[in-house]
C-alpha cells in the first residue's frame, strides 16, 4: 500500500510540475510574440530574424507568422539531420505557436497604432523588454529550445567555436539576408542586439528560480502527505 501511495504521489508531483512548466512555456511564447509584434508596429526596426521574416512576407503571399514557422521548421530539420536525432516535440510546438501568436496579434490589432514618435519609441522599448522576458520564460522550462538555439549549440559543438560567436554569426547572416529581401532595418534592430541578451538572461534566471522553488515546494508537500 505504501509503495502504491508513493507511486501516486510521485505521479501527482510530476503532473503538477509539468502543468506549471507548460503554462510558463506557452505564456513565454505568447509574450515573445507580443514583443515581436510591438517592434513591428513601432516601425523603428525589428530584431534581426524578423528583418528576414518581414522581408520575405513583403515579397510573397505568406504572412510574417508563416515565414517564422517555415524558416523555424527548416532549421529544426537541419539541426536534427546534423545531430542525427529526431526533433523534440517542444521545439516544433515552439515555432508553430510563435508563428500563430504573431499572426493573431497583428491580425486582431491588439496593439495601438504608432501614429506619433513617442508611441513608436514606447512600443520599441516594450517590444524589446517583452521579447527578452518571453524568451527567458520558455527557455527556463527546458521543454523545447527554439530553432536558433538548437542550431547555435550544434554549430558551436561541430566548429569548436564559442556559442556567443556562432550566435552572432547566425544573427548577422539573418540580418544580411533580411536586408537583401527588403526587411526593415533601423534603430530598433540595434537596440534589440544590445538589450535582448541581458533581458533574456535576467528573465531566464528569475524563471528558473521560480520553477525550482515550485518543485521544492511540491516535493515537501508530497513528503508530508503520508503523515497527515
Amino acid at each position: 500500500m505504501k509503495l502504491e501511495n508513493d507511486s501516486n504521489n510521485n505521479m501527482f508531483l510530476n503532473l503538477r510540475v509539468s502543468a506549471v512548466k507548460i503554462v510558463i512555456f506557452v505564456s513565454g511564447l505568447f509574450i515573445l510574440a507580443f514583443g515581436a509584434a510591438a517592434l513591428i508596429e513601432a516601425k523603428l526596426g525589428v530584431a534581426s530574424w524578423d528583418v528576414l521574416h518581414i522581408g520575405l512576407a513583403k515579397r510573397g503571399f505568406l504572412s510574417i507568422g508563416a515565414w517564422v514557422q517555415i524558416i523555424g521548421i527548416f532549421m529544426i530539420i537541419l539541426s536534427s539531420a546534423l545531430e542525427r536525432k529526431q526533433p523534440r516535440i517542444g521545439s516544433v510546438m515552439n515555432i508553430l505557436l510563435i508563428g500563430c501568436f504573431l499572426n493573431w496579434i497583428i491580425d486582431w490589432h491588439m496593439l495601438p497604432t504608432a501614429d506619433v514618435l513617442w508611441k513608436s519609441i514606447l512600443l520599441l522599448v516594450c517590444g524589446v523588454g517583452l521579447m527578452g522576458l518571453g524568451s527567458g520564460m520558455y527557455v527556463a522550462t527546458a521543454l523545447g529550445a527554439g530553432p536558433r538555439d538548437g542550431m547555435t549549440l550544434i554549430l558551436a559543438k561541430r566548429s569548436g567555436k564559442s556559442v556567443r560567436l556562432v550566435r552572432t554569426g547566425l544573427e548577422v547572416t539573418a540580418l544580411f539576408c533580411g536586408w537583401l529581401v527588403g526587411g526593415p532595418i533601423s534603430i530598433g534592430t540595434f537596440v534589440g542586439v544590445f538589450l535582448l541578451g541581458p533581458i533574456m538572461q535576467a528573465s531566464l534566471y528569475f524563471w528558473r528560480r521560480q520553477i525550482e522553488d515550485f518543485e521544492s515546494f511540491m516535493i515537501e508537500e508530497v513528503a508530508e502527505e503520508p503523515a497527515n
